[in-house]
């Protein structure tokens, strides 16, 4: 009979082939999440832009913020330092874009609490606007009210006391001199006051006919424009303020800074001009939204600069605030010195060939002709209001 043979291996056998264990199943490693390049497309709603940017606004409108200054380090440091030392008058000046406003409602938030602050941004037309102006500041004091000019300084002495007041007056470039004299007489008579006059570079030469007040600013602070460094903190800070990641416009940095000169208002319009040519383009942000023409050098600007000029040429630059042909320049020219008006047009086509290399001036078309303009950085110099 044959047997069968059991080929079942029962447990606890040496020959017994081991159970299989169950399988550990490994975790799926997930792909680390990156952020994707926003989908710029051509859009009329500017709304649509942002949330695709995820900014929350546009943050280059030219509006005063000044929990948003930045720059001007070594200036804002001497004002602060003139006003801690109590000086009666301290002269800012900078041309129009420079961020003059700015520092100054900067200032009234960063000085402390020992302080008082009274900002005028526009020149009254008469001195007797400052009764109504104080008695705003100062309502009701005493249950008395100032009734004429005369009555300020006794007023403010017994009103401050051993409190300081800033008085930080704007746009000085407009006062007449009726009312520059009566902050100069002001100054002399108010014991716990200082006045910062922020004016255009032109302010100087109001000074020159006001020889009582120039003998009193003690200190005279200038802006000028922002380092390369601080263009691209400041456009950084604004683009954080609206919600992005603040690098959004960082290969437009070095161009922006070349185009604007540094000036604070130059700077908010060009990325404002690249930001509104993104939306009805759909172009990414990159340079060529700006570029026509990039300066080959950072110039290097002084308020002192048209000094350096020779007559004509410091003519000639006063003129292109608004562009203008050769033909048109000379046709503004004195062409007595000149043997006639042809030699008077290529005489200005070699002028303005030594301003562009100057980095002064530079040549757009316009329509059918070329026209010349001065660069943004000395236009924010030159104007005069």
């Amino acid at each position: 009979m044959n047997d069968e043979i059991d080929v079942s291996l029962s447990e606890g056998q040496p020959n017994q082939a081991p159970k299989q264990r169950p399988t550990i199943q490994e975790p799926i490693k997930e792909e680390p999440q990156i952020d994707q390049e926003p989908q710029f497309k051509p859009s009329n709603d500017p709304n649509e832009w942002f949330k695709a940017i995820k900014w929350s606004k546009n943050p280059f409108i030219l509006n005063i913020l000044p929990e948003l200054f930045v720059g001007y380090k070594y200036q804002s440091a001497d004002l602060i330092r003139l006003i801690q030392e109590r000086h009666k008058v301290i002269l800012l000046v900078g041309p129009t874009g420079s961020g003059k406003t700015t520092l100054l409602e900067w200032l009234s938030e960063s000085v402390d609490h020992n302080y008082d602050f009274l900002f005028i941004g526009k020149p009254p037309k008469k001195p007797e606007e400052f009764v109504d102006i104080f008695n705003e500041k100062y309502p009701r004091f005493w249950r008395r009210r100032i009734k004429n000019i005369y009555q300020i300084p006794n007023f403010l002495n017994k009103r401050l006391r051993s409190k300081h007041l800033v008085v930080l007056y704007d746009e000085a470039h407009e006062s007449n001199m009726d009312v520059l004299e009566w902050l100069r007489v002001l100054s002399d008579q108010v014991e716990n006051m200082s006045i910062v006059i922020a004016g255009l570079p032109v302010f100087e030469d109001h000074l020159s006919k006001l020889e009582t007040l120039r003998k009193r600013i003690m200190a005279k602070i200038e802006l000028v424009s922002l380092t390369k460094e601080e263009t691209e903190q400041m456009i950084k800070k604004r683009i954080r303020n609206a919600g992005g990641a603040g690098d959004e416009l960082n290969n437009l940095i070095d161009v922006i800074y070349d185009r604007s000169g540094g000036f604070p208002r130059e700077i908010i319009k060009f990325c404002n001009d690249a930001i509104n040519e993104s939306m009805k383009t759909g172009r990414p942000l990159t340079k060529e939204l700006l570029v026509n023409e990039i300066p080959k050098e950072e110039l290097k600007v002084s308020l002192r600069f048209l000094d350096e000029l020779s007559p004509t040429q410091r003519e000639i630059v006063e003129m292109l605030v608004k562009p203008m042909t050769p033909g048109q320049i000379a046709n503004n020219l004195n062409l007595e010195k000149y043997k006639s008006r042809q030699h008077a047009v290529r005489s200005m086509n070699n002028i303005l060939k030594r301003l562009m290399e100057e980095g002064l001036v530079e040549r757009v078309r316009e329509e059918r002709a070329f026209v010349y303009q001065l660069v943004p950085s000395i236009r924010n110099i030159v104007v005069k209001a």
